[in-house]
């Protein structure tokens, strides 16, 4: 027969063979963990931590004096960039400026040639009453004794070397001061002429 004593667990009786019973203890201490250890354990991991945040502050410290230097730099950039489109911008309406300088320097010179071949081209009792020049293109209103005289005028025109394309627009006959006058339009356009050519 066997008996066990549920009053003392840590221990337990049994009878063997003859009633005799028999007693054993057991080892139930609990388990106790070392003070150095977890002294150690948690230094370690402080020393971890302290580690971490050191290289990440650094590291952070780096980033930030990087994104200073580059911010400058892109300040700088920046600056350069609208001083150059100053510098574009003064030097487009210098152009423009030179352009049309040059241009009124040829209208004149232009003007000048057509004035005086034009002159020349008129024969005697033809007058001129307008002239313009757009683009080219001459518009002359002027006024005659006869139709002869105004297609010696259109003749004129067409033989020189700054004139073509001659069309006599329109011819109107009037009298003024009891005298018959044939008022005329004409239109042609003027060949610009190189530099270097000069007209005689």
């Amino acid at each position: 027969m066997i008996k066990i004593n549920l009053l003392r667990p840590e221990k337990k009786e049994v009878a063997a063979g003859g009633g005799t019973t028999v007693s054993f203890a057991e080892e139930a201490k609990p388990s106790r963990v070392s003070v150095p250890a977890v002294v150690t354990a948690v230094a370690v991991t402080v020393l971890g931590i302290g580690l971490m945040y050191f290289l990440q502050s650094g590291r952070l410290s780096s980033e930030k004096k990087l994104l200073e230097e580059r911010m400058l730099r892109k300040a700088e950039l920046e600056r350069v960039l609208k001083e150059l489109a100053e510098i574009e911008k003064t030097k487009i309406e210098l152009d423009n400026k030179i352009k049309i300088i040059s241009d009124l320097k040829l209208k004149q010179k232009d003007a000048v040639l057509m004035m005086d071949k034009m002159s020349r081209s008129l024969p005697e009792w033809v007058w001129l009453t307008s002239l313009t020049f757009r683009g080219g293109t001459v518009n002359i209103s002027g006024k005659a004794l006869s139709n002869n005289l105004i297609a010696d005028l259109i003749n004129n025109l067409q033989n020189s070397n700054l004139f073509t394309n001659v069309q006599l627009k329109s011819t109107v006959r009037k009298k003024e001061a009891g005298i018959d006058i044939f008022e005329f339009r004409i239109d042609c356009s003027y060949v610009r002429q190189p530099e270097s050519k000069k007209v005689v």
